[in-house]
């Protein structure tokens, strides 16, 4: 099959959210490092004393941190359900991998920042 007639080829609406669904986990080191930039950024720029942030001042630099990492999770999960109901039942792989990678990530960081306030 050459290149013109394999280009030319219609793909079904599932099989297109199945691949955007894997593509969209290539994006979490891309996110994991604007995600870094991000929490980072606004923690130094809002702390005057970085032992001992304020509440307010952790989730103002943490949330928006966290939600970008999620984005490849996410956008992984709703292509994949969309690929599952338009018949493709392996968008299900894509889909979880982007969620437990998204759901671990912030189960960590909540576990860092709940662990730092117990024991000190």
């Amino acid at each position: 099959m050459s290149a013109q007639q394999h280009a030319s080829r219609p793909r079904s609406p599932a099989d297109t959210a199945a691949r955007r669904a894997w593509w969209s986990l290539a994006f979490y080191p891309v996110s994991s490092i604007v995600a870094f930039v991000i929490g980072e950024g606004l923690y130094a720029a809002l702390t005057d004393d970085p032992a001992d942030p304020a509440l307010w001042q952790v989730l103002v630099a943490g949330v928006p941190a966290l939600v970008v990492f999620a984005v490849p999770g996410i956008l992984a999960v709703t292509q994949g359900r969309r690929a599952m109901r338009l018949g493709r039942p392996d968008g299900r792989v894509p889909a979880v991998i982007g969620a437990v990678i998204a759901l671990s990530f912030i189960g960590v960081n909540l576990l860092s920042y709940v662990a730092t306030l117990v024991l000190g």
